[in-house]
């Protein structure tokens, strides 16, 4: 017997569309260990294999000389393409024995199979409003969702309106708020040979891409008029002719008290203006978009198989070569499986690698932030019991009794930082800058626990941990400092990277450093890794007797 369509998947499942304002989508890039050696980073981005739309709708493939990730004052969106693919087996066969195959026109004209019988349903929809009110009748998206068949390429816009049932729709009738668009690309043959790309691209599968808003706002018509902000200028919050919202429909007007059923309440457009916490009415072009694929097999009683992906859609990203250490996939792994197995199946070289990578996202994202400015937004002041008995010597930080000052208990006493002056005006984060550059270093790492076997274990915060009288606004000076999780509440590592780091801490105090064949040789071995990395990027080698070729 032969295989047969078993099942069918869309490849990635799920992807962050971001918004941008140009027309010309962002090329593909991904990053890669830095290959200058004293740069400041260890991480920079570098082009990947990108698609170009043609005019017939296909897709060609391209590698870019250099990423521009704007064109003018217009920032280019993130506009991710999806594949579908199918499960073949053997009629009745076990799941477990099933293959992968790219869902092709010759795979359907096997099976008999129109291409039009393979569709996609996209439903898209922004509920900021709707849950902020606790009204879902403020709700808007795609009612009812879209529909496109594989055999049209159109670009089919994905238009934002008011549910059917709102006697008062929030986004009158015969308006709408565009939130993107989707196409089905057409498929063509994959040459046998003779394209740089093959081993990485392939043109007949069957892909669509979904492309993003514009990053817009809108609201009702007073929100075109100057608006007095908490610091600068008055301004227009929505600029014509995005102001077309209906101010009667339940979201202008909303109070902080009632909009206290989301947490963080605050972080809605009147939140912070003239202390009155009332809603300007205003929404954003951004949505969250669910993707349901079906092929429908010929005949009466035809199979039909399902899939579904998952697109959100965010704000653009204005430091795309710094990675964030608490990612999307952190929160997944720390929601899936046996979290303790599976930090306990990964090996030696596999931990190690896992904290340096770690380590180097956290210098990464600390180099894009004031540290100084932000400890005087919300360092919180250090209770009479947790303070230092005197001050560090020396050290000429303002406001000692507050959080990161010289009577903090977290600070390491054998540093000082400086008031800031002319020539430093942030000395906090400098400091933090220069320590947490060190730290990314593994061999650095090592050695740093090796000498202060329970400083990591002091410094960073236990998952969704709250130290009295820490509070959203307040905050110590445990590790990551000053920024905040979605709640609102103090930044924490996931509690499988916690567990994690913690062991591996654990591993390393109790582990001698020369044991044979262990840890040291491990770093040493990362450490010629990496040096392969980089002059790999500046386009040499060593070869397998040391030298360079």
């Amino acid at each position: 017997m032969s295989a047969i369509i078993q099942a069918i998947f869309i490849n990635p499942p799920m992807a962050i569309a971001r918004l941008g304002g140009s027309s010309t989508p962002q090329e593909a890039f991904q990053w890669i260990q830095n290959p200058a050696p004293r740069a400041n980073a260890e991480t920079v981005i570098a082009p990947d294999w990108s698609l170009r739309i043609l005019p017939d709708s296909s897709v060609e493939p391209f590698m870019p000389t250099e990423l521009s990730l704007r064109d003018g004052e217009l920032i280019r969106p993130v506009a991710p393409f999806f594949e579908i693919w199918a499960k073949m087996g053997e009629p009745g066969s076990a799941e477990s024995s099933w293959t992968d195959a790219p869902l092709t026109p010759a795979l359907l004209k096997r099976f008999k199979i129109p291409l039009a019988n393979l569709t996609l349903e996209v439903n898209a929809q922004n509920h900021k409003a709707a849950r902020r009110a606790a009204n879902p009748l403020l709700r808007f998206g795609t009612n009812p969702p879209v529909v496109v068949a594989a055999d049209n390429h159109a670009n089919t816009p994905l238009l934002g309106v008011s549910p059917p049932a709102a006697t008062a729709p929030m986004i009158p009738a015969g308006r709408n708020i565009p939130l993107g668009s989707i196409q089905f690309l057409l498929s063509k043959p994959q040459p046998a040979t003779g394209q740089p790309w093959l081993a990485a691209v392939n043109v007949e599968v069957l892909r669509f891409r979904f492309t993003p808003a514009r990053g817009r706002v809108y609201g009702p018509p007073d929100t075109s008029q100057d608006h007095p902000p908490p610091v600068g200028t008055p301004a227009p919050p929505v600029l014509e002719p995005f102001n077309f919202l209906n101010p009667d429909a339940g979201w202008r007007g909303i109070t902080g008290t009632q909009a206290e059923v989301v947490s963080p309440w605050d972080t809605y457009d009147g939140a912070d203006v003239g202390g009155g916490n009332i809603s300007l009415g205003v929404v954003d072009d951004t949505c969250e978009a669910r993707v349901k694929a079906t092929l429908r097999f010929p005949g009466a009683t035809g199979r039909t198989l399902n899939t579904t992906a998952n697109v959100f859609v965010a704000p653009p990203d204005f430091a795309p070569d710094r990675r964030p250490f608490l990612s999307m996939a952190d929160e997944i792994n720390d929601r899936s499986g046996d979290m303790a197995r599976r930090n306990a199946a990964m090996t030696t070289a596999e931990r190690e690698r896992w904290v340096e990578d770690l380590f180097e996202r956290v210098y990464e994202t600390l180099s894009l932030f004031n540290v100084d400015h932000y400890r005087d937004l919300r360092a919180m002041d250090l209770p009479a019991n947790a303070r230092l008995p005197r001050k560090i010597t020396g050290d000429g930080m303002l406001e000692p009794l507050r959080a990161f000052g010289g009577r903090d208990p977290l600070r390491n006493q054998n540093f000082t930082i400086p008031n800031g002056n002319a020539a430093d005006p942030l000395p906090l984060t400098t400091h933090a800058r220069s320590r947490h550059r060190y730290l990314s270093d593994l061999q650095a790492l090592h050695d740093f626990v090796q000498l202060h076997p329970t400083r990591l274990k002091e410094l960073i915060r236990q998952s969704f941990h709250l130290r009295s009288p820490e509070s959203a606004d307040a905050t110590s000076m445990q590790m990551p400092p000053l920024m905040r999780n979605s709640n609102a509440q103090p930044l924490t590592l996931s509690t499988w990277q916690y567990d994690l780091l913690l062991s591996w801490v654990d591993d390393i105090v109790q582990t001698p450093v020369a044991a044979p064949l262990g840890r040291s040789a491990i770093v040493a071995n990362r450490a010629n890794e990496r040096r392969d990395e980089i002059l790999a990027g500046m386009g040499t080698s060593t070869n397998p007797a040391g030298g360079q070729t």
